[in-house]
């Protein structure tokens, strides 16, 4: 099995186990980061070019993400979104990389912009468990902030 195909295992198994059992911030997150997973698919140059330059197309659905992860880090009452936006900042700083060094070695740039969707979708499913944990203590988990 290639990496591809088990993140895109992970990236499912964990979107489905967020839009199932948890609160609206982790709907919210598991349909972003499923969302632009896919669409980082269809942005990346052709295929043998790929990650060979900057990969504009991927640099701005990554901004776009760190953006939504900000708005649920600012409005929701979860601690997680913070962490996945950091995460999000951190690929966001491999792209300006490679702007500022463009002879960089490819297998870097990719490898560094794709290591921190894995910790992603890790978190996404810590998190879900969380928010059910919440809910079996306390009987509810509110979800935004006053």
């Amino acid at each position: 099995m290639t990496r591809h195909v088990a993140f895109f295992i992970l990236l499912t198994v964990s979107s489905l186990y967020a839009a199932i059992r948890g609160g609206r911030p982790e709907q919210i997150g598991a349909a972003t980061l499923f969302g632009g997973a896919w669409a980082s698919v269809l942005a990346a140059n052709p295929p043998g070019g790929r990650f060979r330059q900057l990969e504009s197309g991927i640099l701005v659905i990554d901004i776009v993400l760190l953006a939504i992860f900000l708005w649920l880090a600012i409005r929701s009452t979860r601690f997680w979104p913070i962490w996945v936006a950091g995460l999000l900042g951190s690929e966001v700083l491999v792209h300006v990389g490679v702007i500022l060094a463009p002879l960089a070695t490819w297998r870097a740039y990719l490898n560094a912009t794709a290591m921190w969707s894995w910790v992603a979708q890790i978190i996404l499913i810590v998190a879900t468990w969380r928010h059910r944990e919440r809910l079996a203590q306390r009987g509810n988990d509110a979800s935004w902030k006053g």
